[in-house]
């Protein structure tokens, strides 16, 4: 059996995707960082929420998961 051919990445789609990823990402963290400093309870409730999607990538298992669990908490340590 020979391994299945993986396609070539177009390089400015490869790109386009890694703009819209960092985008996504940057927001997400200046997000969390505002909702998290509206109040001690909203910090508290996000940082709740943020343990429990880490606690749910890692039940979910696999490498891309455990990565985002991983990810996850360590902003979550950021975040203290």
């Amino acid at each position: 059996m020979s391994p299945k051919s993986i396609p070539a990445i177009d390089p400015v789609a490869a790109v386009a995707l890694d703009i819209d990823v960092q985008t996504a990402l940057a927001l997400s963290r200046a997000t969390t960082r505002a909702f998290a400093t509206l109040s001690p309870k909203a910090h508290r409730a996000m940082m709740d929420a943020l343990g429990i999607e880490a606690a749910n990538q890692q039940a979910t298992g696999g490498p891309v998961a455990e990565l985002v669990a991983q990810l996850l908490k360590g902003h979550l340590n950021d975040l203290k």
